[in-house]
């Protein structure tokens, strides 16, 4: 039954709206035609043509004013919970009120679902599992993040800079997460005997994520796997076998990031560590021994980007 009155909301919606409460929102979560369609389940009409609703997203919260001629404006932040259509209810519900045509009796509240009837008695010192919130079920958020940014490296041969690219979920499982980061750094040269190597070394990192603090700022630590491929090209000099090479890693690091409507700015500091070890030989001259140049086998970068939500 519930089904059938939603999608006869739904088709009533295009020729009631006119004279219904304007209702506009920055977000599709919740969206303003999710929230009109509540209202009409709420107020006749969907609410009094002279007035008008404005619902914004901020990070984790919602804003909502309603307006009305003659009247003092209403505005309230509340968290943004739950998916879109519990925001969309709460949404709902919140303007509903302030317009003061609430039917009595007939709303439950939002996002609480119906308590099971049991079978069996409880003895009055039971304990209820649903009371409990340890035996809560863990929330899923499979949102997705895109994000770009530069960077700042140093290590025992100097410093370098670049660009990454990121892309993530970031509360996957309630405050747990992961990303993968794909970047490369400028050239870097090194002399090897009588020659000058030219390396590149794009990086890709996949790293687990946890979120300790999470309010208007977001900590986040992360750890992870890494891989380089090194490439590395030059003149006067003669490579061993191959100037390509794989190299495995370990990268940890700290981001602090600050959520703005459905995006964050951020800004990282984090390790990576090479303990395979890699050099680069020459053995240019035939007579004498070969030249061998070893390569960092640690690195601490500094990043600074931005991520949009795109899923």
């Amino acid at each position: 039954m519930r089904g059938i009155a939603l999608t006869a909301a739904v088709l009533a919606f295009p020729a009631m709206s006119i004279a219904a409460t304007r209702v506009s929102s920055d977000s599709n979560c919740p969206s303003s035609d999710a929230i009109s369609i509540r209202l009409l389940g709420l107020l006749a009409a969907g609410g009094p043509e002279t007035a008008s609703a404005r619902v914004r997203s901020e990070g984790d919260s919602m804003r909502i004013e309603v307006s009305t001629p003659g009247e003092a404006g209403h505005q309230r932040t509340v968290p943004a919970t739950g998916d879109c259509e519990a925001r969309a209810e709460m949404a709902a519900l919140i303007i509903a009120a302030w317009l003061d045509a609430m039917p009595v009796g007939t709303i439950t509240a939002p996002g609480i679902p119906p308590r099971e009837i049991r079978a069996t008695p409880r003895s009055s010192g039971e304990s209820d599992p649903l009371d409990d919130p340890e035996n809560a079920p863990p929330a899923i958020d499979t949102y997705t993040t895109l994000g770009t940014g530069i960077f700042g490296l140093a290590d025992g041969r100097g410093a370098n800079t670049g660009l990454a690219a990121t892309v993530g979920m970031p509360n996957l499982l309630e405050s747990f997460g992961w990303s993968l980061e794909a970047s490369l750094g400028l050239p870097r040269q090194l002399a090897v005997g009588q020659g000058i190597a030219h390396i590149w070394r794009p990086t890709f990192v996949l790293s687990a994520s946890a979120e300790p603090h999470r309010k208007k700022w977001v900590v986040r630590v992360q750890a992870g796997i890494a891989l380089g491929i090194l490439l590395v090209s030059g003149s006067d000099y003669s490579s061993n076998r191959s100037t390509t090479s794989a190299m495995w890693g370990a990268s940890a690091g700290l981001c602090l990031a600050r959520p703005w409507k459905r995006h964050e700015a951020w800004l990282r500091l984090d390790g990576i560590a090479w303990p395979q070890g890699r050099a680069i030989r020459s053995d240019r001259i035939p007579s004498g021994p070969d030249i061998s140049v070893p390569l960092q086998e640690w690195e601490i970068r500094s990043s600074i980007g931005f991520s949009w939500r795109i899923l």
